[in-house]
Protein backbone atom coordinates (compact mmCIF):
# COMPACT_ATOMS: atom_id res chain seq x y z
CA UNK A 1 0.00 0.00 0.00
CA UNK A 2 1.43 3.37 -0.97
CA UNK A 3 1.60 6.34 1.35
CA UNK A 4 -0.42 9.25 -0.18
CA UNK A 5 1.81 11.85 1.48
CA UNK A 6 4.99 10.28 0.08
CA UNK A 7 3.37 9.90 -3.35
CA UNK A 8 2.34 13.56 -3.29
CA UNK A 9 5.83 14.67 -2.22
CA UNK A 10 7.45 12.59 -4.96
CA UNK A 11 5.13 14.12 -7.58
CA UNK A 12 5.85 17.62 -6.27
CA UNK A 13 9.62 16.93 -6.40
CA UNK A 14 9.35 15.81 -10.03
CA UNK A 15 7.35 18.93 -10.88
CA UNK A 16 10.00 21.16 -9.27
CA UNK A 17 12.77 19.32 -11.12
CA UNK A 18 11.05 19.65 -14.51
CA UNK A 19 10.13 23.31 -14.00
CA UNK A 20 13.74 24.08 -13.01
CA UNK A 21 15.00 22.62 -16.29
CA UNK A 22 13.97 25.55 -18.47
CA UNK A 23 16.27 26.46 -21.33
CA UNK A 24 18.97 29.01 -20.57
CA UNK A 25 18.71 31.99 -22.90
CA UNK A 26 22.22 33.03 -23.95
CA UNK A 27 23.60 36.55 -23.87
CA UNK A 28 24.69 37.50 -27.41
CA UNK A 29 26.59 40.62 -26.29
CA UNK A 30 30.07 41.17 -27.69
CA UNK A 31 32.02 41.96 -30.82
CA UNK A 32 31.79 39.03 -33.22
CA UNK A 33 34.06 38.16 -36.17
CA UNK A 34 33.04 35.80 -38.99
CA UNK A 35 35.04 32.55 -39.06
CA UNK A 36 32.95 30.32 -41.34
CA UNK A 37 30.00 30.49 -43.75
CA UNK A 38 28.39 27.50 -45.45
CA UNK A 39 25.50 27.35 -47.90
CA UNK A 40 22.91 24.71 -48.73
CA UNK A 41 20.72 25.41 -51.80
CA UNK A 42 21.08 28.14 -54.43
CA UNK A 43 21.96 31.74 -53.56
CA UNK A 44 22.85 34.82 -55.55
CA UNK A 45 26.57 34.40 -54.81
CA UNK A 46 27.07 30.66 -55.13
CA UNK A 47 25.20 27.43 -55.33
CA UNK A 48 25.61 24.06 -53.81
CA UNK A 49 23.83 21.27 -52.08
CA UNK A 50 23.98 20.19 -48.49
CA UNK A 51 26.67 17.66 -47.76
CA UNK A 52 28.07 15.97 -44.70
CA UNK A 53 29.75 18.60 -42.56
CA UNK A 54 27.09 21.26 -43.01
CA UNK A 55 27.13 22.50 -46.58
CA UNK A 56 29.46 24.11 -49.09
CA UNK A 57 31.86 26.87 -47.97
CA UNK A 58 30.87 30.26 -49.35
CA UNK A 59 32.19 33.82 -49.41
CA UNK A 60 28.70 35.23 -48.68
CA UNK A 61 28.75 37.20 -45.42
CA UNK A 62 25.31 38.86 -45.48
CA UNK A 63 21.79 37.94 -46.55
CA UNK A 64 19.61 40.32 -48.54
CA UNK A 65 16.27 40.88 -46.84
CA UNK A 66 17.48 39.58 -43.46
CA UNK A 67 16.84 41.51 -40.25
CA UNK A 68 20.02 40.22 -38.60
CA UNK A 69 23.19 40.81 -40.62
CA UNK A 70 26.49 40.80 -38.78
CA UNK A 71 28.59 40.82 -41.96
CA UNK A 72 32.27 40.13 -41.36
CA UNK A 73 32.19 41.81 -37.94
CA UNK A 74 29.60 43.45 -35.71
CA UNK A 75 28.94 44.43 -32.13
CA UNK A 76 25.86 43.12 -30.36
CA UNK A 77 24.35 44.60 -27.23
CA UNK A 78 21.85 42.28 -25.54
CA UNK A 79 20.00 43.83 -22.60
CA UNK A 80 16.90 42.08 -21.31
CA UNK A 81 14.39 41.81 -24.15
CA UNK A 82 16.32 44.09 -26.55
CA UNK A 83 19.04 43.11 -29.02
CA UNK A 84 20.96 45.81 -30.91
CA UNK A 85 23.36 45.05 -33.79
CA UNK A 86 25.96 47.77 -34.50
CA UNK A 87 28.78 48.09 -37.04
CA UNK A 88 27.62 45.48 -39.55
CA UNK A 89 29.53 45.97 -42.78
CA UNK A 90 27.11 44.99 -45.50
CA UNK A 91 29.36 45.74 -48.43
CA UNK A 92 29.41 42.48 -50.32
CA UNK A 93 28.02 43.78 -53.59
CA UNK A 94 29.48 45.98 -56.32
CA UNK A 95 29.30 49.72 -55.73
CA UNK A 96 28.75 49.62 -51.98
CA UNK A 97 30.93 51.96 -49.90
CA UNK A 98 32.83 49.50 -47.71
CA UNK A 99 33.90 52.20 -45.24
CA UNK A 100 30.33 52.98 -44.11
CA UNK A 101 28.57 50.68 -41.66
CA UNK A 102 24.81 50.38 -41.80
CA UNK A 103 22.60 51.93 -39.12
CA UNK A 104 22.06 49.93 -35.92
CA UNK A 105 19.27 47.37 -35.94
CA UNK A 106 17.26 46.98 -32.72
CA UNK A 107 14.99 43.99 -32.16
CA UNK A 108 12.46 43.37 -29.39
CA UNK A 109 12.77 39.75 -28.21
CA UNK A 110 9.21 39.34 -26.97
CA UNK A 111 7.59 38.58 -30.33
CA UNK A 112 6.51 42.19 -30.85
CA UNK A 113 6.76 43.32 -34.48
CA UNK A 114 9.28 46.04 -35.30
CA UNK A 115 10.33 47.51 -38.64
CA UNK A 116 13.95 47.49 -39.74
CA UNK A 117 15.49 49.11 -42.80
CA UNK A 118 16.68 46.63 -45.43
CA UNK A 119 20.45 47.04 -45.40
CA UNK A 120 20.68 46.32 -49.14
CA UNK A 121 17.89 48.68 -50.14
CA UNK A 122 17.38 51.52 -47.65
CA UNK A 123 14.10 52.41 -49.35
CA UNK A 124 12.55 49.15 -48.12
CA UNK A 125 11.35 48.34 -44.61
CA UNK A 126 11.12 44.80 -43.29
CA UNK A 127 8.50 43.83 -40.66
CA UNK A 128 10.31 41.61 -38.14
CA UNK A 129 9.49 39.57 -35.06
CA UNK A 130 12.01 38.04 -32.68
CA UNK A 131 11.25 35.55 -29.92
CA UNK A 132 12.89 32.78 -27.96
CA UNK A 133 12.57 29.22 -29.21
CA UNK A 134 14.13 27.32 -26.31
CA UNK A 135 17.73 28.53 -26.08
CA UNK A 136 17.71 29.91 -29.65
CA UNK A 137 16.53 33.30 -30.82
CA UNK A 138 14.15 33.06 -33.78
CA UNK A 139 13.98 36.11 -36.04
CA UNK A 140 11.37 36.17 -38.79
CA UNK A 141 11.42 38.86 -41.48
CA UNK A 142 8.52 39.23 -43.92
CA UNK A 143 9.69 40.89 -47.10
CA UNK A 144 8.02 40.79 -50.48
CA UNK A 145 8.94 38.69 -52.40
CA UNK A 146 11.81 37.63 -50.08
CA UNK A 147 11.29 36.44 -46.51
CA UNK A 148 14.15 35.37 -44.25
CA UNK A 149 13.89 33.27 -41.09
CA UNK A 150 16.93 33.20 -38.82
CA UNK A 151 17.97 31.23 -35.74
CA UNK A 152 20.71 32.58 -33.48
CA UNK A 153 22.41 30.39 -30.90
CA UNK A 154 25.62 30.04 -28.95
CA UNK A 155 27.36 26.72 -29.62
CA UNK A 156 30.47 26.18 -27.52
CA UNK A 157 31.95 29.70 -27.73
CA UNK A 158 30.64 30.59 -31.19
CA UNK A 159 27.66 32.64 -32.32
CA UNK A 160 25.84 30.55 -34.93
CA UNK A 161 23.33 32.19 -37.28
CA UNK A 162 21.26 29.98 -39.60
CA UNK A 163 19.46 32.04 -42.25
CA UNK A 164 16.79 30.42 -44.43
CA UNK A 165 15.60 32.46 -47.41
CA UNK A 166 12.21 32.07 -49.06
CA UNK A 167 11.30 33.56 -52.44
CA UNK A 168 7.55 33.91 -53.02
CA UNK A 169 7.00 31.41 -50.19
CA UNK A 170 9.36 28.78 -51.65
CA UNK A 171 12.45 27.79 -49.66
CA UNK A 172 15.48 28.88 -51.69
CA UNK A 173 18.61 28.62 -49.56
CA UNK A 174 20.11 28.12 -46.14
CA UNK A 175 23.32 29.78 -45.03
CA UNK A 176 25.03 29.06 -41.70
CA UNK A 177 27.39 31.71 -40.34
CA UNK A 178 29.76 31.07 -37.42
CA UNK A 179 31.38 33.88 -35.46
CA UNK A 180 33.95 34.04 -32.68
CA UNK A 181 34.25 36.77 -30.06
CA UNK A 182 36.93 39.32 -30.72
Amino acid sequence: MSNPILTGLAGFSVLLLVSGMTQHQPDFSGTWVLVDARVAGATRASSGTAEAGGGVPTTVDTISGAAFNCGRECTITHKGQTLTIDNAQLADFVGRDKSRPTPAVTLQLDGREVTVIDSFNPHLNIPVTAKWNGDKLQIDGRGDPIAVNQLLSIEATQLVVVSVTFLNGERRSEVTFKYKKK
